[in-house]
């Protein structure tokens, strides 16, 4: 598979669930969570990426709301990194609803090329961004 085959095979993997993310994204938008009370963004996502045959491991670094999801295995690996916190009294006004159904759809379109060429997607869950940065944590 050339990079240029690749690119479009991802494209069409995003498009092909366009409406899909889209709802995701508005789910996300409609239930704001505060950072580490994601729970019901954080079971959504994992759920998504368990339908399209990811490996989920929910509350990783001993943070309930945190996960990482996997797919393929070997080299290389590329890795999305998912926020779905909320800010107090404003909601989604950073966009995180936006940020993870990016990061998911982004990981489930990678799917073909890692069958085809090799390697593995992580798509990793990072709760509380606005308030205490879960990526730090």
């Amino acid at each position: 598979m050339t990079p240029e085959e690749a690119k479009q095979q991802v494209v069409r993997g995003v498009d092909d669930r366009r409406v899909e993310l889209a709802g995701l994204a508005q789910r996300l938008f409609s239930n704001p969570e505060l950072g580490f009370q994601e729970e019901q963004a954080s079971a959504w996502l994992c759920e998504f990426l368990k339908g399209y045959g990811f490996q989920v491991e929910p509350g990783i670094c001993d943070l309930p709301t945190a996960f990482r999801a996997e797919y393929g295995r070997g080299q290389p690996t590329i890795a999305f990194l998912a926020e779905y916190d909320a800010l107090p009294g404003l909601g989604h006004g950073c966009g995180h609803n936006l940020i993870a159904a990016a990061a998911v759809g982004a990981g489930v379109a990678m799917r073909g090329v890692v069958d085809s060429c090799g390697g593995r997607v992580l798509v990793v869950g990072t709760p509380s961004e606005e308030a205490l940065g879960g990526k730090g944590l």
